[in-house]
């Protein structure tokens, strides 16, 4: 089972002071959910997106989660009066409803959409659906930039003694290892590029592929940065790119840094996968080049953590 399932209360109330997340959740649950519908939350943990649900309307809803968490969800439920939710304490993939839902929704949602490692449990939760109904969100954009963060010290800060010992050796592990970052938009070194795009009802366990990444400015290449949009609904999109301050922020994957200047493109090999052991595993590599000719080249990988 994901280790996504099994978050504190304290990240649950950084999840409710996310006030991008909170906002498009509740303009697309007012959009998708209609009086009378069969609601389904999965992974409801303090239950806001399920009592939204309730008080857009829903005749019922069924908010599934596997943590002690939902005990504050049924709570919270009571306390304002909304008592056709149906609460269950299990994984949803060992669920069985007595009806077919109008709408199931969702926000099994890692870093770079990934590093919740949830995608059996959204491939899994259609099947609550009844033919025609709706799902939020419906699919996912995984996007890649070049960026320059001049400020940011998780992999040089090991170049330097500390505490009067040479930690040098640590450079290899944190090199080979993807960090959540907020980055502006003023540090991308070239535009967004959409690099994959999929169903949330088919979302892959591995994901990779190649992507061209131009660059527009001349600075020190410092690393690549991924991130996601969610479809919530017909007229509602949540991003976490650049510039907007979620909790889920956006997903850097360092290189060693190299100079770079406009016309210069970066031919990048991105592999996301999870293992057995339910550990995401990130490969990336590539080049650097300029004018045809490779400029600097690239070879990282998180599998190395595990020795």
């Amino acid at each position: 089972m994901s280790r996504g399932h099994f978050i504190g209360l304290n990240h649950h109330r950084i999840m409710l002071a996310d006030q991008t997340r909170m906002d498009a959740y509740a303009r697309a649950i007012a959009e998708v959910v209609r009086p009378g519908d069969v609601v389904v939350d999965v992974g409801t943990g303090t239950g806001v997106l399920a009592m939204w649900a309730a008080q857009a309307g829903a005749r019922r809803v069924y908010a599934i989660e596997p943590h002690e968490i939902i005990q504050v969800a049924r709570s919270v439920a009571a306390d304002n009066g909304l008592e056709n939710i149906v609460f269950l304490q299990a994984d949803s993939r060992e669920v069985t409803l007595p009806e077919p839902a109008d709408v199931v929704l969702t926000e099994c949602m890692g870093n770079f959409f990934v590093t919740d490692e949830m995608q059996p449990v959204v491939r899994d939760m259609v099947r609550f659906l009844r033919p025609g109904g709706r799902l939020m969100p419906t699919g996912i954009t995984l996007w890649l930039a070049p960026v320059f963060v001049p400020q940011w010290r998780e992999v040089s800060f090991f170049a330097e003694p500390v505490g009067g010992l040479d930690f040098s050796a640590a450079l290899e592990f944190a090199s080979n290892h993807a960090y959540v970052v907020h980055v502006e938009p003023e540090l991308l070194l070239g535009p967004a590029v959409r690099w994959q795009q999929f169903a949330l009802a088919e979302a892959p366990d591995v994901i990779r592929g190649p992507v061209t990444l131009p660059i527009q400015r001349a600075a020190t290449l410092h690393g690549f940065a991924g991130w996601f949009t969610a479809a919530l609904s017909p007229s509602v999109d949540l991003d976490t790119g650049p510039g907007t301050r979620t909790h889920w922020g956006q997903m850097l994957f360092p290189v060693d840094p190299v100079s770079v200047r406009p016309g210069d493109s970066v031919a990048l090999d991105l592999d996301l996968a999870m293992d057995p052991r339910y550990r995401h595993v990130f490969a990336w590599h590539g080049e650097v080049l300029r004018e045809g000719k490779v400029v600097a080249a690239f070879d990282k990988s998180t599998a190395r953590r595990f020795g």
